[in-house]
């Protein structure tokens, strides 16, 4: 407790849009700041704290969005998005924090530039490491063919990135019909051919039929397959293999769904 006031705690989703909600709620109730927590989740109780749960609602996001946008600019509101997309048990907490500071006008200048508060850099440091994430998955995804011409890929990254590298594909693919299924957090991103893409969330039993899809893979996509793997191995110099260096421009967490890495991992 902060002031002789207890403390108040907003439990939000964890998406983006649970987030934006709570920090306009906590605006809307004329919260303390210095006594208000935000965080995605209830695992983390206090015993001496108010616990107050948020739902979220997307025109109360939207609300704070614009806000943002039109404070801070786009590229700000857009770090603060990839800072969300984390994972990270204090980015809630952190990004309220930092548009409460934003707003206050303490802060001259870009607003996550402004590193000397603790907020704002670790913002600006989840937010960096979510975009070096979002840059090895447009590197590391890896398309098969399934019957009946889709295109599919899964992926489990650490960071909530399908949505960043939606539009990447999208753009390099406008004709195809293609899926990227992340199976850890049972959301996927869906591109019907010359249509917008979407998310939609996915049940168990889908994300189940997603991890075993070898078996609808079509007989060219098994021989492009093996003549993939058979390449990279007859170019690998086994005298010069260099274990580390591979690590490092190829993480061993993206293998798992490489095709040319399936019988070298």
């Amino acid at each position: 407790m902060a002031d002789g006031y207890r403390e108040i705690i907003l439990v939000c989703e964890p998406a983006l849009e649970g987030i934006l909600t709570a920090i306009y709620q906590a605006y809307e109730w004329k919260l303390i700041q210095e006594n208000t927590r935000i965080q995605t989740g209830a695992d983390d109780l206090n015993l001496f704290a108010d616990y107050r749960e948020v739902w979220t609602q997307p025109y109360k996001a939207a609300k704070v969005a614009d806000t943002l946008i039109r404070r801070f600019g786009a590229d700000t509101y857009e770090d603060i998005c990839f800072a969300a997309a984390s994972g990270s048990s204090d980015r809630a907490q952190a990004i309220y924090e930092t548009v409460v500071l934003g707003l206050s006008g303490q802060v001259k200048g870009k607003l996550l530039q402004a590193l000397t508060y603790d907020c704002v850099q670790r913002v600006f440091e989840l937010a960096r490491r979510v975009r070096k994430e979002e840059h090895r998955m447009k590197m590391f995804v890896r398309f098969r063919e399934l019957e009946g011409g889709l295109l599919f890929s899964r992926i489990e990254p650490d960071a909530d990135v399908t949505a960043f590298v939606m539009p990447h594909f999208a753009d390099r693919f406008p004709l195809e019909n293609f899926v990227i299924a992340d199976t850890k957090r049972g959301i996927a991103g869906v591109h019907p051919s010359g249509k917008p893409w979407f998310l939609m969330h996915l049940q168990e039993s889908e994300c189940l039929a997603f991890e075993n899809m070898e078996g609808r893979y079509t007989q060219q996509e098994r021989e492009i397959n093996l003549l993939i793997r058979r390449f990279t191995e007859s170019i690998s110099i086994e005298e010069r293999e260099n274990r580390k260096l591979q690590k490092h421009f190829m993480p061993l967490k993206y293998r798992s769904f490489m095709t040319e890495c399936e019988d070298r991992l």
